[in-house]
This record gives structure tokens, C-alpha cells and sequence, in this order.
């Protein structure tokens, strides 16, 4: 009686440790089920300083409008899961039909139409900004991730540090390659850039207009003239710059400013022959130049990566010895670079015949 009393104890002993056992790995199962989520994850600090879980593979990108569609189309067409807006047929024989109908999710900053409900609908699993690193930007990325539950990342651009930008992307998007051949272009592009404007110790005196009337400056210190204040002296100085490309200015002004060089924006048609526009120095002397603009104006309108084609044309237009800048040459590396296409000699000829301005 005694043994079968041990041999049940013993039995029972066996049953609960069994059941303990088979209650453990339930847990540990269920544990390692929760944290999977996690360890496709990793935290990255942004170029705000926010630190933001973002996945390991990154597979559908959202930009936050132009700017970062801009530069994340060099690197990730093929992951863009929506443009912020219409392309505009000047950009799409450089884009090609593969991306000409992915849907328009609008931008955050600029037109300020952000489109959620279009975000969600197509499902990224990140949010990318790229550009000008505003006063606002940890308020604006902490918004837009809290009302769409979406990982909101921001990556600074400006011409000294794109390549920066650059190689930071290729990491996340698992594109070093890329990456590094874009920065290393961008990197070489400001650098050279940079020691020909350290060099030119007396700069041409210069304003870059636009609008259909001419009357719109782009002003000196502005996110926008950062091409246009490092290689020349830009006398577009206004107390306060609009918020926007381009300050609405008078005619006296322009006259006042009287530059030695004027450039025009594609859209810009003033009648050079007619007063006030003749007396200016720079039309008097016929040192008047347009702005290459396809697919994207080159100086900076939108301030993205088009901006670095804009440093290797006007050191070629201001400084043609100096700056030793084969402009063919360029424009085939940026081309291909940034847009996927190449470009021939032909269309070089043909995107640069009206950059000189005839009064």
C-alpha cells in the first residue's frame, strides 16, 4: 500500500513538472512571438536629434514632399510608393514611364497639402524628409508620426553635407553602393566649388531674378541662394527674405542693385530693351544668363540635389577659365546619377542653348 502511495506522489510529481515544463516553453514561445517585431527594428537618431525604431528593410518609402522625392529618387526610384505631386512634363522624359503614375500623396512643407488618408492608403513603413533643416523640424516630424503611426525620419541636406545625406541613406535603404557614389559626386562637386570661390577674390557682382515679370529676387542668406551666395557675390540683400524661393522686390531696387551679371529664371520674359531694364550694367554689357531648367531648375528652385548641376554650370558661366568645368561632362555624371538617364551630347546642346540671353 505504501509503495503504490509513492509510486502515485512520484507519478504526480512527474505530471506537474511536465505540465511546468510545457508552461514554460509556452511563455518563452510567446516572448520570442512579442519581440520578433522588434528585432526587424533598430533605433536611429535623425537629423534633428529625434531617435526614431525605423525597420531593418526598407522596402516602401513615402516622401515628405519634393525636396526628399527628389533625392530619394536617386537612390530608391524603385521604393517611392507615391510622389507629392503631378510630375510636370519637363521631368518626365528624365524619369521614364515606370514612375509616371504613382499616386500623389502631396507635400508637408511648401503647398502644405500632405494628403494622410493617400499615405495610409498605400502603406509605407517610413517617412522620409530631406532638405533644409527648419526651426520647427522636431515638432513638424513628431506631428506627422503621431497622426499616422508611421516611423517620420529627417534627413538634413545642404550643399556642404549632401554627401553626408547621402551615405546616411544608404545605410538605412541598404544601398551603400549608391549611396557613396552619389556622395562621393557631391562631395567632389562642393569641394571643387568651394576652393574656386575661396580663389576668385573678386566675385562678380550678381542677381538672379524670377517670375514672369522679372520682379522676384532670390535673396542673399536664403536656403535657396546657397549656390549663388558661395560662388558669387549675391547683392539680393533684403532685411527680411520670404519664407518661400523668391522676394517680390521694385524696379528701383533692381536698378539700384545695378549687378554686373543678371540671371533669369526659365519663366522670366522682361522686354531687356525697354527702360529701366537698359540701364542696367549687366544688360548694357550683355552678361545675362537663363537657368537651365529640365528636368528641375538647376539653381535651386526646388533647393534639392538639382542644385549641384547649378554649381558646376555657373562656375562655368562666371569663371569659363578658372573653373576648369567640362560642362558635357557634368551634366552626363548628374544625369545619370540622379535621374538614371543618360544624357548625349546632343540633348547637353540642347538643355544649355538658351542659357545666354541676348538683348
Amino acid at each position: 500500500m505504501r509503495k503504490e502511495m509513492l509510486m502515485k506522489k512520484r507519478n504526480m510529481l512527474l505530471a506537474l513538472l511536465l505540465l511546468l515544463l510545457v508552461l514554460l516553453v509556452g511563455c518563452g514561445q510567446e516572448a520570442k512571438e512579442e519581440s520578433a517585431p522588434d528585432a526587424e527594428t533598430y533605433a536611429f537618431t535623425d537629423s534633428a536629434g529625434r531617435t526614431v525604431m525605423i525597420p531593418k528593410q526598407i522596402d516602401h518609402i513615402a516622401p515628405s514632399g519634393g525636396l526628399a522625392q527628389m533625392a530619394l529618387f536617386a537612390i530608391a526610384p524603385d521604393r517611392l510608393v507615391g510622389v507629392s505631386g503631378q510630375w510636370k512634363d519637363t521631368v518626365l522624359p528624365f524619369v521614364g514611364d515606370r514612375y509616371r503614375d504613382l499616386p500623389v500623396l502631396g507635400q508637408f512643407y511648401g503647398m502644405k497639402n500632405f494628403n494622410k488618408e493617400a499615405v495610409l492608403s498605400v502603406n509605407p513603413q517610413i517617412i522620409i524628409d530631406v532638405g533644409e533643416k527648419k526651426s520647427t523640424i522636431v515638432e513638424d516630424m513628431d506631428q506627422i508620426q503621431e497622426s499616422l503611426g508611421i516611423p517620420v525620419i529627417f534627413i538634413e541636406a545642404r550643399l556642404d553635407n549632401t554627401d553626408e545625406a547621402y551615405r546616411t541613406l544608404g545605410k538605412i535603404l541598404g544601398r551603400e553602393a549608391e549611396g557613396n557614389a552619389i556622395a562621393d559626386y557631391c562631395q567632389k562637386t562642393y569641394a571643387r566649388s568651394a576652393a574656386l570661390a575661396e580663389k576668385m577674390k573678386d566675385k562678380p557682382r550678381v542677381l538672379y531674378l524670377g517670375g514672369p515679370l522679372g520682379n522676384m529676387a532670390v535673396a542673399h542668406g536664403s536656403f535657396h541662394a546657397q549656390v549663388l551666395d558661395l560662388l558669387a557675390d549675391n547683392v539680393a540683400v533684403v532685411p527680411s527674405p520670404a519664407e518661400g524661393a523668391m522676394t517680390q522686390v521694385s524696379m528701383e531696387q533692381v536698378l539700384t542693385w545695378n549687378p554686373d551679371v543678371l540671371i533669369l529664371g526659365v519663366e522670366s520674359e522682361p522686354d531687356l530693351t525697354m527702360l529701366p531694364w537698359r540701364e542696367m550694367r549687366a544688360v548694357q554689357e550683355k552678361r545675362i544668363l537663363r537657368v537651365p531648367a529640365k528636368p528641375y531648375d538647376w539653381m535651386g528652385r526646388p533647393p534639392s540635389v538639382n542644385r549641384f548641376m547649378g554649381l558646376s554650370w555657373l562656375a562655368a558661366r562666371l569663371y569659363p577659365q578658372e573653373s576648369g568645368v567640362n560642362l558635357h561632362e557634368e551634366m552626363k555624371m548628374y544625369y545619370h546619377l540622379f535621374y538614371h538617364y543618360d544624357l548625349s551630347d546632343a540633348e547637353c546642346d540642347a538643355l544649355l542653348a538658351q542659357d545666354h540671353v541676348v538683348p
